[in-house]
């Protein structure tokens, strides 16, 4: 039980990190589905060790508080699939319905437990731990899973089917997590809730299908915040497509006015800040996202993002050749010039001259000796 609690606690824990750092660093409209998925995520895990006789007989609130939750996870997550696989504003028509069953469960499960008197309500939590739950619990927890695949395979056509192949690959990578490890969850949950032995076992100190549970949710977490340390683009640029429809068709002369427009604010050293994206240019500029894509593509031949990183290289390697790494690291070198990451910058820098940034350095170092 100790190991339970532990892992429990600190999965909640490192959910809570997670969620404080999109609210800080990426907080974006498109955001607010994976801010409130990690924030239920944690939350349920942080409760999963209340989940016994002595708690629940101590605090009845605990079942209408924490049992709902997992209906708030399919919804989550496709309503975040949606938001990422969409230049605009995408979440589900009719946003309130699909989170009407949590709040039905919510109600009925306040309902069904205020109900009872506390010698109803002792009989009712040992039976739980006995193995023989009445009926509604199980089939309730059936629903909650039924509910999540329907939502998973929704998701699932998102990031597996054409929309999911127009997104550039870190946004394809996150997508994809965030179908395939709330999968490997749904498993580990539904051995759980419509296995009433499982609850048994637990009462008699066995706690190893809830320590399962526990260790796939806080790996679900884990998996997330990896993700954001290695590809900071993705939630950074939550929602752009890596090629936007060519229509509405923009005429030359204003592909030029557009593209001036870009340069300028560009060299005026915008491209310093790193959560710079199309959708933030696109407010500062006044014009619609889809119509300032088609118009640098159109006028530079590459995408905004490239022209970005290259406005950010070109000032990395200018500050280079003025001697700044005399007082400066390669890396706060890169930062000031606004890469969001290392490995971003590895890697544009690498795209862009062909040589790891210590192979650029030891050759330039090379060219000033001869």
């Amino acid at each position: 039980m100790r190991f339970l609690e532990l892992l429990a606690s600190l999965g909640a824990a490192q959910g809570a990190l997670l969620l404080l750092l999109i609210l800080l660093r990426f907080r974006h409209q498109k955001n607010v589905a994976l801010a409130l998925l990690v924030l239920v995520f944690s939350l349920r895990l942080g409760t999963i060790p209340s989940w016994n006789m002595t708690r629940l007989l101590a605090d009845r609130w605990l079942w209408p508080a924490t049992t709902p939750l997992p209906f708030l996870f399919g919804p989550l997550l496709y309503w975040y699939a949606r938001e990422l696989s969409s230049d605009g504003p995408a979440a589900p028509p009719l946003l309130p319905l699909h989170f009407l069953p949590y709040v039905a469960e919510t109600v009925a499960v306040w309902i069904t437990v205020s109900g009872m008197n506390s010698a109803e309500y002792r009989e009712f939590v040992a039976s739980v731990f006995a193995g023989t739950p009445p009926l509604w619990l199980p089939v309730r927890n059936g629903l909650k899973i039924v509910l999540n695949v329907t939502y998973i395979v929704l998701a699932g056509r998102i990031a597996f089917g054409a929309a999911g192949k127009k997104l550039l690959p870190n946004h394809r990578l996150w997508l994809r997590a965030l179908v395939i490890v709330p999968s490997v969850v749904l498993f580990a949950f539904a051995f759980v809730a419509v296995n009433p032995a499982a609850s048994a076992q637990l009462s008699q100190g066995v706690a190893t299908p809830f320590v399962v549970l526990a260790a796939a949710m806080a790996a679900l977490i884990y998996i997330f915040s990896l993700l954001v340390l290695i590809a900071p683009e993705a939630p950074a640029l939550a929602g752009l497509p890596a090629r936007f429809p060519p229509a509405p068709a923009v005429p030359d002369d204003e592909c030029r006015f557009i593209a001036e427009r870009v340069h300028k604010y560009l060299a005026a050293g915008a491209f310093q800040e790193p959560e710079l994206t199309l959708a933030v240019l696109s407010g500062e500029l006044g014009i619609h996202p889809n119509r300032l894509s088609y118009a640098v593509n159109h006028s530079c031949g590459i995408p905004f993002r490239k022209l970005l990183n290259r406005s950010r290289l070109s000032y990395f390697i200018r500050r280079v050749d003025q001697g700044a790494l005399e007082n400066q690291t390669i890396l706060e070198l890169a930062f000031e010039a606004g890469f969001p990451s290392k490995s971003t910058f590895n890697r544009v820098f690498k795209d862009e001259t062909g040589m790891a940034p210590s192979e650029y350095m030891f050759t330039q170092q090379n060219a000033k000796t001869y």
